[in-house]
């Protein structure tokens, strides 16, 4: 359980910086492919969180 925490923070710690530089992206086209690559750790965010609650689900029960 303790894994699926630390790549949760991992990701919410790459979403900020990918946010940032989005931010600060000087080009259409880099500030496009930056949204695109948060996009995916955006995803990623939710599938490790629906592995926590399935996991403490399964504990649960």
């Amino acid at each position: 359980m303790n894994t699926l925490w630390d790549e949760l923070i991992h990701e919410l710690g790459t979403v900020r910086a990918l946010s940032a530089a989005a931010l600060e992206a000087r080009s259409e086209t880099s500030r496009v492919a930056l949204l695109t690559l948060l996009d995916a750790e955006t995803a990623e965010i939710s599938a490790i969180l629906d592995r926590i609650l399935r996991s403490e689900v399964s504990s649960a029960a």
